[in-house]
C-alpha cells in the first residue's frame, strides 16, 4: 500500500499549554442570516420571525401590520398594558412602539420591556417635534426610533436590522446557558469516574485537548458579545461567520467528550485520508479571534495540494493545533508574527510554523517532551502539548525534534501514514 509521509517542522519559543475553563454549547447555534428588503429572515424551524406593534391610533398599526405581513409574523396591540401580556405570551423578536399613547406612555412602557427582556429590540415611533422624547427614548435602551409618517423602505431597514441583533444575542444567552449546562455535566462524569486515580495521565490529557477549541470559542464569544453591541448590519454579518466558528468547536468537544467516556472500552478508529491542507486551513480559521486578541499575525503559505494522509483526523487535528497554539502564546504582546507554511514533498507532507518568541534556553530542551514539564506559570500551561502532539506523531509511525536558540526556534516532526 502506498504511504503518505508527514513532516511537521513547528518553531516556536515555548510549547506549554493554556487550558480554558470554559464548556461549549451541545448542540449549533440558532441564528438568522443577513437579508436585504424582501427577503424572509427563516429560523431552524423555517417560522417567521415576530414582531409586536404597540400603536393606539388604528391608520399607523395597520399600516406597519400590512408592511411586515409577507416577512414576519405580525401582532398588534392598542395600548401598552396590552402589549406587555402579549411579549410575556409570544417572545417577540422586535417591538415597534408609539412613544405617545393614552394611559401607559411608550416610554413607560420601554421601562417595562427592559426589565422582563434587555437585549429584546425596540423601535421608538415619534410624531412631529418629538424628537427629545426620542432621545430620551434611546438613553432608556431603545435600539432605534423613526418618525412618522414614516418611510416603508427605511422601516423595513430598522426592522431587518433590530431582528438579526434580537436573535444574535438570544443565540449568545443559549451559548452561555449550554456552556454552564455542558460544565456541570462534565463534573458530574469526572465526579462519577471510580477509576479517575488510574486514569490521571489520560484525564490530563482529556482536559488539556479540550481546552484548545473552548480557548476559541471563548475568543469568539467575547468579539460576538462587543458587535452585538454596536448594531451594524456590517458587524451582524461577521458574527453569523463567528457563530459558524462556535458550532465547528463544539462538535470538536463533543467529540472528545465521546472519546473521554468511553476511554478504555474501544478499539482504535482505523485510519481514513485526512487532508492536512484542509485540516491547517480550519485550524487557523479557528484561531484566527485567539490571535487577534494577543496582536498576533499569521502569514501563511499552503500549497494547492491537499496533502491527504492515512490516519486519525482527530488525533492530527490535535498535534498541529497543540503546535499553533504554543506558537501564538509564546509571541510577544501586539508584535506576534506566526508563520506557517505547508507542502508537499516526494512521500510526505512538509508543515513548519515559526513564531517570533523569545526561544527555549538549552537546557531545557531535553525535557520539553516529558510530560508535565512547563516553563510557565502553573495556571498558563500543564505541559502536555508537545508530549501528546510527539505521542499522536509516533501513533503514525513518525518522529519529532525540536532545535532551539533564544529569539530563534525550530521544532521539526516527521509522520509517515499508512494503512
Amino acid at each position: 500500500m502506498h504511504a503518505t509521509d508527514f513532516c511537521l517542522t513547528v518553531r516556536a519559543a515555548e510549547f506549554d499549554e493554556f487550558v480554558a475553563g470554559f464548556f461549549l454549547p451541545s448542540r449549533s447555534p440558532r441564528h438568522a442570516p443577513s437579508f436585504s428588503h424582501g427577503r424572509r429572515i427563516m429560523t431552524a424551524a423555517t417560522e417567521l420571525p415576530q414582531i409586536l406593534v404597540i400603536d393606539d391610533e388604528m391608520g399607523p398599526r395597520e399600516s406597519l401590520r400590512m408592511l411586515l405581513k409577507p416577512n414576519y409574523q405580525v401582532r398588534t396591540a392598542d395600548c401598552v398594558e396590552t402589549g406587555l401580556k402579549l411579549l410575556k405570551e409570544k417572545n417577540p423578536d422586535t417591538i415597534v412602539m408609539d412613544i405617545r399613547m393614552p394611559g401607559m406612555s411608550g416610554i413607560e412602557g420601554l421601562r417595562q420591556i427592559r426589565q422582563i427582556d434587555p437585549h429584546l429590540s425596540v423601535i421608538m415611533l415619534t410624531g412631529f417635534g418629538a424628537l427629545e422624547t426620542a432621545k430620551e427614548a434611546l438613553r432608556l435602551g431603545a435600539n432605534d426610533y423613526i418618525s412618522k409618517p414614516f418611510d416603508a423602505h427605511e422601516m423595513q431597514q430598522v426592522i431587518d436590522r433590530n431582528v438579526e441583533r434580537t436573535r444574535a444575542h438570544r443565540t449568545t444567552e443559549t451559548a452561555s446557558a449550554e456552556i454552564k449546562e455542558l460544565n456541570n455535566r462534565l463534573l458530574q462524569q469526572l465526579a462519577q469516574k471510580e477509576r479517575l486515580a488510574a486514569l490521571g495521565q489520560a484525564s490530563a490529557e482529556f482536559v488539556h485537548d479540550l481546552g484548545n477549541p473552548l480557548t476559541i470559542v471563548w475568543g469568539y464569544v467575547q468579539l460576538l458579545a462587543r458587535r452585538l453591541d454596536k448594531s451594524e448590519e456590517d458587524e451582524n454579518a461577521s458574527s453569523v461567520k463567528e457563530l459558524k466558528i462556535i458550532e465547528q468547536h463544539v462538535r470538536t468537544c463533543r467529540e472528545l467528550l465521546t472519546m473521554w467516556q468511553g476511554y478504555g472500552n474501544v478499539e482504535a478508529s482505523p485510519p481514513k485520508p485526512v487532508s492536512i491542507s484542509s485540516t491547517l486551513r480550519e485550524i487557523l480559521k479557528g484561531l484566527d479571534s485567539t490571535a487577534q486578541q494577543k496582536g498576533v499575525v499569521f502569514r501563511v503559505s499552503i500549497c494547492d495540494d491537499p496533502c491527504v494522509l492515512m490516519g486519525d483526523s482527530v488525533q492530527l487535528n490535535r498535534a498541529i493545533q497543540n503546535v499553533i497554539i504554543n506558537a501564538i502564546q509564546a509571541c510577544p504582546d501586539k508584535s506576534g508574527i506566526v508563520s506557517v507554511t505547508c507542502e508537499q514533498k516526494d512521500f510526505y507532507v512538509d508543515l513548519r510554523v515559526e513564531d517570533n518568541g523569545a526561544g527555549i534556553p538549552a537546557a531545557q530542551l531535553p525535557r520539553i517532551f516529558d510530560p508535565y514539564f512547563t516553563t510557565k506559570q502553573a495556571r498558563n500551561g500543564t505541559g502536555l502539548g508537545l508530549y501528546i502532539t510527539k505521542k499522536v506523531v509516533e501513533d503514525h509511525n513518525g518522529s519529532i525534534k525540536v532545535d532551539s536558540l533564544l529569539d530563534l526556534d525550530d521544532t521539526e516532526v516527521v509522520s509517515p501514514n499508512y494503512l
